[in-house]
């Protein structure tokens, strides 16, 4: 604080000593500028919590900073003590309103709808890997979706991810479950600390985030072999292509599955299955009408009339160049 008489307490001799024996060691040429000091005095006062103000000062050469409280000038080790106390008490305040949350609303009502909505994305996944089951190309070549907890996820979202599906749950499981969401609340916050509260709990309870999905390949020459689908698996651009395909489609239909009936189940593809063999062209369409999947598509070479196609709308786009406009022939 101030010294009697009002005057203002004088730099203490030896952290200023220390401060130019620190100075005299480093070499001329790491000096650090004024600007640089200046923007460190702003984030200490940008961090500090109302109720301080910052004094900067200089003596022979030292620049030096207090803090200045409602009681007069505080060294910043003291100001430092203190402020880690006032932050573990109000960690300790957030933790307990953390777990009135959690009991009252996460592991009750919200904890039921992301459970609800995990179960439905298995259930989708499964509904699209039936589609797939017994789909292959000319040479056995299938495509089967997995989705599963991110490798380099947290091991509190696999936590969370395998006990909010498991019912009934233990008190011990509960209690397990519980501090897995707190920790995953608490690394959202020390993450971004400057957003709010509400923004925490989105981040953190947003599954999609502790999932990934991946197309696998299945061959009917090695039954029970699934392989990720990358550029080093040795098939031709064509079967790569038709993989994805299939696991677009069916990707498709179990998403319009969980929608429910009446909405419309429309597939636009660009330039249709290029690169693609022609005998593949009439088992993807026959795909996308076992699918019940309406599909609109365009290409330059494919007029769609396969055997394994029942019916098709075909429009024929003509333009003359030196004709404004495009005719269309049904």
């Amino acid at each position: 604080g101030d010294v009697p008489g009002g005057a203002p307490e004088p730099v203490a001799a030896e952290p200023v000593a220390l401060a130019r024996a620190v100075l005299d060691a480093v070499p001329a040429g790491d000096g650090v500028s004024d600007q640089v000091v200046l923007n460190r005095l702003h984030d200490l006062e940008e961090g500090l919590a109302g109720g301080y103000d910052v004094v900067a000062g200089e003596d022979d050469g030292v620049k030096y900073f207090r803090v200045v409280d409602d009681t007069g000038r505080q060294p910043l080790p003291a100001v430092a003590r203190r402020v880690a106390a006032e932050a573990d008490a109000a960690a300790r305040r957030l933790d307990a309103s953390e777990q009135e949350v959690i009991r009252r609303f996460l592991l009750g009502e919200l904890g039921d709808e992301l459970r609800d909505r995990l179960l439905e994305a298995h259930d989708l996944v499964a509904s699209a890997n039936q589609a797939l089951a017994g789909q292959r190309t000319s040479h056995g070549i299938g495509a089967h979706l997995e989705w599963k907890i991110d490798p380099e996820a947290a091991p509190t979202a696999r936590t969370t991810a395998e006990l909010l599906v498991r019912q009934p749950r233990t008190a011990g499981e509960e209690a397990q479950l519980r501090d897995a969401l707190l920790e995953m609340i608490r690394a959202e916050r020390e993450q971004d600390p400057a957003v709010g509260y509400l923004d925490h709990l989105r981040a953190a309870l947003d599954y999609r985030n502790w999932h990934r999905f991946s197309v696998q390949v299945v061959d009917d020459a090695k039954p029970g072999v699934k392989r990720a689908l990358h550029g080093r698996l040795g098939l031709s651009q064509g079967e790569q292509r038709v993989v994805s395909y299939l696991a677009l489609f069916a990707a498709a239909a179990a998403y319009y599955e969980g929608i429910g009936a009446g909405c419309p189940r429309l597939l636009l593809l660009d330039d249709a299955f290029a690169k693609v063999d022609e005998p593949t062209h009439g088992r993807l369409l026959r795909l996308l009408i076992d699918l019940d999947l309406d599909f609109m598509i365009t290409s330059e070479r494919m007029w769609g009339c396969f055997r394994e196609v029942p019916s098709l709308e075909i429009y024929e786009a003509l333009r003359e160049p030196a004709v404004p406009g495009v005719a269309l022939v049904h």
